[in-house]
């Protein structure tokens, strides 16, 4: 990984914040429609009670409704340890099904949590408990299988080792969570993307491209060039699905304790 250059303040700095862009997800539920945010909870322990729930936000200036576990965007990250028994019980406050898988998390298929397959989804206002074996350690996250990831249903897991490793533990142990976030719906972001597959490419080669390119490299490869193209069914800035002019971004990280924040945009901050 390249170091960090920040010019405007020092690396050591970082670490008291680091904004990027409009709105969403990062080591905070991210701003949600009320004032300051604060850092998820962390829970640790055999026993959870995690509620889904709506929650309005304002991420990018509109005021939109998010998809909370107990009141927070992202969710709380959960602590385990190898070897224990846990057992999560998680109820079901909106008007839809809902459900939550593990991802990475060796379970049985009945606590897999995706809905249709492993089991029939959590029904509004219902509960359902969630029991295995922790049989690994690691970091792993969990989500919806049912849209809610998209509008802010995913969290961290944390799983101890059984033994503590040999090297020295750190003083400090955070864990950061980047997302992303649209105003649009997620359903109406799929059903665009299936009527079009470049719905949100907005760089689609043009005929200027062309003649820069036969300036560039003659008309032989030019042809050449656009032929591989067209034979791919793609295009060379077909780089994602959903572009950035769906999607904004915030990148947020201020450790407990520390009240300072510095904000800089993505043209101060090289990290890679």
């Amino acid at each position: 990984m390249s170091p960090l250059h920040i010019r405007p303040i020092a690396r050591r700095r970082f670490v008291q914040g680091l904004a990027i862009g409009g709105a969403v997800a990062g080591f905070a539920p991210a701003l949600l429609a009320r004032s300051a945010p604060v850092s998820p909870a962390e829970l640790s322990g055999t026993e959870f009670d995690l509620e889904i729930a709506e929650l309005p936000v304002n991420f990018t200036g509109k005021r939109r409704i998010a998809t909370a576990v107990n009141g927070s965007v992202p969710a709380p990250v959960l602590r385990l340890r190898e070897g224990d028994t846990v057992t999560l019980r998680v109820r079901n406050g909106l008007k839809e099904m809902s459900s939550i898988h593990w991802h990475g998390i060796i379970v049985p298929a009945e606590m897999d949590g995706v809905p249709g397959i492993s089991f029939a989804g959590i029904a509004p206002g219902e509960t359902f408990t969630y029991r295995f074996e922790v049989r690994q350690s690691g970091t792993y996250w969990y989500h919806a299988h049912t849209l809610a990831e998209q509008t802010g249903l995913y969290g961290a897991i944390i799983v101890e080792p059984k033994q503590a490793p040999a090297a020295r533990a750190p003083d400090r142990d955070y864990c950061i969570v980047l997302s992303d976030w649209s105003d649009e719906p997620p359903l109406q972001i799929f059903l665009n993307l299936k009527k079009q597959s470049s719905y949100y490419n907005f760089a689609q080669p043009t005929a200027g491209d062309f003649l820069k390119d036969v300036g560039a490299m003659g008309l032989g490869k030019a042809l050449e060039r656009r032929r591989m193209w067209n034979s791919s069914r793609m295009n060379p800035t077909d780089y994602s699905d959903v572009s950035a002019a769906t999607y904004t971004y915030l990148m947020k990280a201020s450790p407990q304790g520390l009240c300072a924040r510095q904000r800089f945009g993505r043209h101060n901050a090289n990290i890679g």
